[in-house]
Order: structure tokens, then sequence, then C-alpha cells
């Protein structure tokens, strides 16, 4: 007796249901909606190369934000505050330190860099005199003394002609002078005036 064959054709026949015939490619294997549709499967190919690019393009950002050097660069401020003495990193474990309000890096007559800074204390329990000569372990101003010129002249606004100063010896070699003007208003409140030269 003979075999029948119901619904469909036979293996192999090349036939729709068989063979490998009119098939669209791998994509169209790998997903058999997209046979007999050859736009669509344009479409899905060029998402998923999208979809690779983008990924690759992530990577790339990736590597190039975890290899590159993330130390800022260095202003005028940071390096006036090195010059001095006064730079965060100079007084490491302090917890808080202070900003200046003024800061400029200029050069001396004979090319030596000189930075000027200024800090406005306002007073009170937390920001005062006291507290700023603990952060940078500076000592107390003793005898007024005449500011530099040319610290008057590289900062802005109106700076004191005398103001006490702290002992020579506060800076490295005697290269950084530092001025204390009392200010009014809260009680330890001053205006801190630096001169340093590298």
């Amino acid at each position: 007796m003979a075999s029948r064959v119901t619904g469909g054709s036979t293996p192999g026949s090349g036939t729709p249901d068989g063979g490998r015939a009119g098939s669209g490619g791998a994509l169209a294997d790998a997903w058999p909606s997209l046979r007999g549709r050859p736009v669509l499967r344009r479409s899905v190919g060029a998402v998923l190369a999208l979809c690779a690019v983008f990924t690759m393009a992530v990577a790339g950002w990736g590597v190039f934000a975890l290899t590159r050097d993330h130390t800022p660069p260095e202003t005028d401020l940071t390096r006036a505050e090195r010059l001095a003495g006064l730079h965060p990193s100079q007084h490491p474990g302090k917890g808080r330190y202070y900003v200046p309000d003024d800061a400029v890096l200029g050069r001396a007559a004979d090319g030596t860099p000189t930075g000027y800074l200024h800090y406005r204390l306002d007073g009170g329990p937390d920001v005062n005199l006291d507290d700023f000569l603990r952060t940078y372990g500076l000592p107390a101003p003793e005898a007024p003394a005449p500011l530099p010129s040319d610290l008057v002249t590289a900062l802005p606004g109106e700076e004191p002609a005398t103001a006490p100063a702290l002992p020579a010896t506060a800076g490295a070699d005697g290269r950084r002078q530092v001025f204390v003007a009392p200010a009014g208003g809260l009680a330890g409140a001053a205006d801190v005036y630096v001169r340093a030269i590298g």
C-alpha cells in the first residue's frame, strides 16, 4: 500500500514547505517572519547595525573616560595658593579650607612668579581669624607694617596702607608676607592679605 502525503509536499521537493529556496538569507532564517519581506528585512538589519555602532561608541567613550587624566587644570588661583603655601593639598587632613576672594598671579621685575591673595573673613563662630590661622598653622599677627606697593597695586579694592603683619618666619624662607586688617562686624572678622614670591 502506498503511503499518502497530506497537508503539504514531500521534504526536499523545492516547494515552500521544503528546501531552502527563496529563504532570504541568514537574517530571514533566524527570524522566519522576515521571509519574503525584503524592505522589513533591510530595516531590521540597519537597526541592528546601528545598535552595534552605538554599543562600540559607548564602549570607546567608557575606555576614554576611565583612562584620561582627571586632574583639573591649574589656574592662577591654585598657583598663587601654592606659592603662598595655602593650597588645600599643602594642608591635608584639615577638613576645611578658605577660598580667596581675590587671587592674582604676576611676576616681579626679575621675572620671579609672585602671588597675591585676599581672604575676607566674615567673623562669627565658624569663619574667623583664629580658625584661619589654626587651619594653615600660622602664628598670630604682630606689629603693624606697611603693605607692599605691588600687593596694593595687584589686588582690586581698597587695601589699607598698614596692617598687623605675621612674623617673617611664617613663610617658606621668609618669601611670604601675611597682613591681617581687622574688619568691622562680628568678632573675628578680618581681611587677610598675602604676598608670596616663588
